[in-house]
């Protein structure tokens, strides 16, 4: 899991890979990298990554969920445990609000990290077919 003295490639808003003008990958530091990390770590089945089979949010196994208040916990319980492992969020901060609309859940998660007054925002989209993640 990514650290705050980490640095990774910064990735586009289609969490893909960047290049600089000088052809050169573009890097992101601190809790820039930390925010890219945990939107990584939403769009991951726990189990993909060889080397920590626990990274990933699982949000895949709600595609095509029926809406019940159960459904609903689970997503949030989900959700707020995986962002609760980062000791750099404040637990108090942890927000997680779910809308439906015909197929689609959105879950829009609010957080914030210690030493920052604006809180995080991450808009999850679920739909029939896919997991996207929208950050503000």
């Amino acid at each position: 899991m990514t650290g705050l003295k980490d640095t990774d490639i910064r990735l586009d808003d289609s969490w893909q890979l960047t290049q600089a003008a000088d052809g050169d990958a573009p890097l992101c530091s601190r809790l820039d990298c930390l925010y890219q990390n945990i939107v990584l770590e939403a769009l991951t089945q726990p189990g993909d990554l060889f080397y920590d089979a626990e990274f990933g949010w699982g949000l895949y196994d709600f595609i095509q969920s029926e809406d019940t208040e159960l459904t609903r916990l689970e997503m949030t319980q989900r959700v707020k445990s995986k962002l609760q492992r980062r000791e750099v969020i404040l637990p108090e901060t942890i927000g997680i609000t779910i809308t439906r609309a015909d197929d689609t859940a959105r879950l829009r998660c609010t957080f914030r990290f210690a030493g920052e007054d604006e809180a995080r925002t991450l808009n999850i989209v679920i739909d029939a077919v896919s997991v996207e993640v929208i950050a503000e």
